[in-house]
């Protein structure tokens, strides 16, 4: 039986399913630029780590995400296209119409806008399902004071901690990012919740560092100056330092020094000011562009001086033995190491520190682990979730043994098996307990289905059968276990079964 391109069905998490929600926040007009969004990123890493598993992800309507492999569903969703609106908005009739419930199952949600946890889990538990999803959130960004577009806003650190309360695990990416969460309880300002339980934190919280991975090959193009370039490669905003940017760079001699903007928007930005007209303006279609840009830059440039949670971009020039000049910063230390050597804290050091760098300059710099931490702490809370969580233990169920049966002569579509055990029942939370039971019996799930498809490994068919001969052959009614009947109105049963 082929049932999957990885190959090791014995592994714990083998065949379980990921329910993925994104948190787009790069867009041009309504198209979704995957390319150029870290959340996005971010997420691809997590289906890199779990190639055992399948997972669907709810992607933007308009998109041009390629094909992500055969343990990947892509389902069109409407996410707001605005940060702020998607901490506040999701869909759940939406989500829900485009599920049928009789064909899939959801072990894990990974949401990567934590505020909507409460909402996800609402969604899902009106199609009667959830009683067995663990959450996972991942924490892009902390509301706090300093990441508050401003004081009026209406405060969203509730819905975070209620996120955490309500998840299996939640990651932040350094102890700085979850000092941010605590700093709501050390100011003036009077909340109804007064403080974080550091107790029930320690049980909920694990972080994951980033990496920025390979890049593409390098595809040169007409950089239209030979100036030397400081590249700013970071969003348009306040909280990536653009005052700063503007302040350190004004007074350099414009014959010899090009600022370059990767980001469309400093041209003309939802708040705030434009930046400079003698800054360059051009974002790059193409990884293998930027590549390019920063082997054909002098430096990029980091200058986050405020609230910040984690930085991908500073690493990218380091990846690339350029060098990466950054403003000192606490998280910084988490994601370059405390002696990194490019550091500086003024304007003073920032023009003395470019005037003594050679053009050209190789930097060896080795980046630390971020990856590798990230995949040993994900995969191994979710083998903790299976192996502790209660909602992932069902001990009795009266269709398993039935279930086991109709799998066992190859009919294990989550469909058909209904269509067996309860043709006229259209939902029932009771189904995902029932998958649960003859999972933890020696049955496995399909990751490159996209419908639930149970099989039963050749070594553990004894065993199940058995379990069988031991219920005398029947179902719970007492009925003798004969023909394994599959629903005639299910798309699949028309097509080659590809796993045999």
């Amino acid at each position: 039986m082929e049932s999957s391109s990885y190959t090791d069905y014995n592994h714990r998490l083998y065949g379980r399913r990921i329910l993925h929600i994104m948190s787009p926040v790069r867009w041009r007009s309504k198209k979704f630029l995957h390319h150029a969004d870290s959340n996005y990123k971010v997420m691809m890493k997590t289906i890199k780590f779990l190639p055992m598993c399948h997972h669907t992800i709810l992607v933007p309507e308009h998109n041009e995400i390629p094909d992500l492999g055969d343990n990947v569903t892509k389902i069109p969703f409407p996410y707001a296209q605005s940060v702020l609106s998607n901490r506040g908005q999701f869909h759940g009739r939406k989500f829900t119409n485009q599920t049928d419930w009789r064909a899939k199952d959801y072990d894990f949600v990974f949401n990567h806008q934590p505020e909507l946890l409460y909402n996800v889990f609402n969604a899902i538990f009106t199609g009667r399902y959830g009683m067995s999803v663990e959450g996972f959130n991942f924490f892009h960004w902390v509301d706090c004071d300093k990441s508050r577009v401003t004081s009026s806003y209406p405060v969203g650190f509730y819905r975070q901690l209620e996120a955490i309360n309500m998840s299996y695990r939640s990651y932040f990416h350094s102890p700085v990012s979850f000092d941010y969460m605590k700093s709501n309880f050390t100011g003036k300002t009077k909340y109804t919740i007064t403080d974080v339980n550091d107790e029930v934190m320690k049980d909920k919280v694990n972080y994951f560092p980033l990496g920025v991975g390979d890049f593409p090959e390098s595809e040169p193009f007409d950089l239209g100056t030979d100036k030397k370039i400081l590249l700013f490669n970071h969003r348009w905003n306040n909280s990536t330092g653009i005052d700063k940017l503007v302040e350190y760079t004004k007074d350099l001699d414009r014959d010899e020094w090009l600022v370059w903007i990767t980001d469309e928007q400093a041209k003309k930005p939802l708040a705030g000011a434009p930046a400079p007209s003698w800054m360059h303006i051009q974002s790059l279609p193409s990884g293998g562009n930027y590549r390019y840009l920063i082997e054909n830059s002098f430096a990029t440039l980091t200058l986050v001086d405020n609230y910040m949670t984690w930085n991908l971009s500073v690493q990218d020039a380091v990846k690339l033995k350029k060098p990466s000049l950054v403003f000192k910063h606490d998280t910084h230390k988490y994601v370059l190491g405390d002696d990194y050597p490019l550091y500086f804290e003024n304007k003073t050091q920032f023009v003395d520190m470019i005037n003594k760098i050679p053009e050209g300059k190789e930097v060896n710099w080795e980046l630390p682990p971020h990856d590798e931490t990230f995949e040993t702490n994900l995969v191994g809370d979710l083998i903790h979730c299976l192996d502790n969580s209660k909602k992932k233990k069902t001990t009795r169920t009266k269709y398993g043994i039935e279930w086991l049966y109709h799998i066992l002569q190859g009919n294990g579509y989550k469909k058909n098996l209904l269509y067996n055990s309860h043709r006229k029942l259209y939902k029932s939370n009771a189904w995902e307990g029932m998958r649960q039971w003859v999972l933890d019996k020696g049955a496995k799930d399909t990751p490159t289905s996209d419908d639930t498809f149970l099989w039963i490994p050749d070594e553990n068919k004894k065993a199940v059968q058995k379990l069988i001969d031991e219920a005398g052959n029947v179902d719970y009614k007492g009925d003798p276990l004969g023909v394994s009947e599959k629903d005639p109105k299910y798309e699949k049963n028309s097509k080659m079964n590809k796993f045999f």
